[in-house]
């Protein structure tokens, strides 16, 4: 597990890539495990408890997504437990039906610090994602 801020980013992002494309085992490695997390994704649906976000995971990957998730101009704001990351979400790439997917989202990613890792807690006090 990631034991800086940027390495969770990293982390997040990787295994959010795997879960676009259809599994979502890595994901449940880097969130956490209590049941306050939160999801406010693209679709606009707000996901509260593990259960509903992982649910909406879990239909997110079957989606069929064949693109490539990636984050720029990052920033990170930190604290001894807990640390947020702001920045443009961006994805190129279709689906398998073939419908293009280019998207640009500003998004901003909760992280608190849980048995000394990062693991990704999405707060919608500080979570959104909008188109610009």
């Amino acid at each position: 597990m990631p034991t800086t801020l940027p390495g969770a980013a990293d982390a997040f992002y990787a295994a959010g890539n795997q879960m676009l494309a259809g599994d979502c085992a890595p994901y449940a490695e880097i969130w956490s495990e209590g049941d306050d997390i939160s999801h406010l994704g693209p679709t606009g649906d707000l996901c509260t408890g593990r259960t509903a976000v992982f649910e909406q995971f879990a239909k997110e990957s079957g989606m069929g997504f064949k693109v490539t998730l990636v984050a720029d101009n990052r920033r990170f704001v930190e604290s001894a437990e807990m640390g947020y990351m702001v920045g443009v979400e961006r994805t190129n790439g279709m689906t398998k039906t073939g419908e293009e997917i280019p998207v640009d989202i500003r998004a901003t990613t909760i992280f608190r610090k849980e048995a000394c890792d990062w693991r990704v807690v999405w707060c919608v006090v500080h979570h959104h994602t909008d188109h610009f």
